[in-house]
């Protein structure tokens, strides 16, 4: 009897330890779920704020803004460059060597205008101390006749092109963003000590309509650059719902 006793309270310990430890085997990867979710849910909301918070100053998606810019390569200008893909954000340009600011949303407006997000339509990108367009790469060292280059970014206002630019270099330049209107930006890869000039297209900034685009008076000097007079007309329209629609920008 004490043996049959003994293996039954032994039987009742195996079934209770059994239906004890089950829960928590069930409870753990329901825990594991809701744990990325609340993690999820906060970066989400983080992303958000900060997203808002770059958006709140200019440009705003009320405004519109015009820069003249320019690669500039050795010795010369290369041709302008035009939208690659869909118009999203409202960062663009006309093939006319000017860069339109006119953000549909949040995501490019105000801290988020970077000259890096307005080549994500132009096809310009940035990586490390240089930059990718039309397909050729240019860092520092690029052979310019013989000379090893320098790659910069040289920024000024439009009121005073006399005056010495800004230059940033290396991550700076595609971190740099549209913070004001009417400015002139050249994109430089040229030997130390080389002058770089402001873009030719700087003139053409202030015969633009600020509302239509349309040129008052003329070729622009767009035209000079690669031969060919660009139609700068601006057929993009705002997004009703910026979130969702894509706007081609015009030609």
């Amino acid at each position: 009897m004490g043996k049959a006793s003994s293996s039954k309270k032994v039987a009742r310990a195996a079934r209770t330890g059994g239906r004890a430890s089950a829960p928590r085997r069930q409870l753990g990867f329901p825990i594991a779920i809701a744990a990325i979710l609340v993690v999820g849910v906060l970066v989400v909301v983080f992303a958000r704020g900060e997203n808002q918070e770059a958006a709140a100053v200019s440009p705003t998606v009320n405004e519109h803004w015009h820069t003249a810019y320019g690669v500039y390569v050795c010795d010369a200008f290369l041709p302008p460059l035009t939208d690659q893909v869909t118009d999203t954000t409202g960062l663009h340009t006309h093939g006319d060597g000017i860069a339109h600011i006119h953000p549909f949303n949040g995501a490019a407006a105000g801290g988020n205008a970077t000259l890096a997000k307005w080549g994500e339509t132009t096809g310009l990108s940035f990586s490390g101390e240089g930059f990718t367009v039309d397909g050729s790469t240019y860092e520092p060292g690029y052979d310019c006749g013989g000379q090893p280059a320098t790659v910069s970014l040289n920024v000024w206002s439009l009121d005073d092109l006399e005056a010495a630019p800004q230059v940033l270099t290396g991550a700076e330049m595609g971190d740099w963003r549209f913070d004001r209107n009417r400015m002139a930006i050249t994109l430089a890869v040229v030997p130390e000590g080389t002058e770089v000039p402001p873009p030719p297209t700087a003139a053409d900034v202030d015969r633009l309509d600020p509302v239509t685009d349309e040129v008052i008076d003329g070729p622009t000097a767009a035209s000079e650059v690669d031969g060919v007079t660009p139609d700068p007309t601006d057929t993009t329209e705002t997004p009703a719902d910026a979130e969702s629609t894509t706007t081609t920008a015009g030609p």
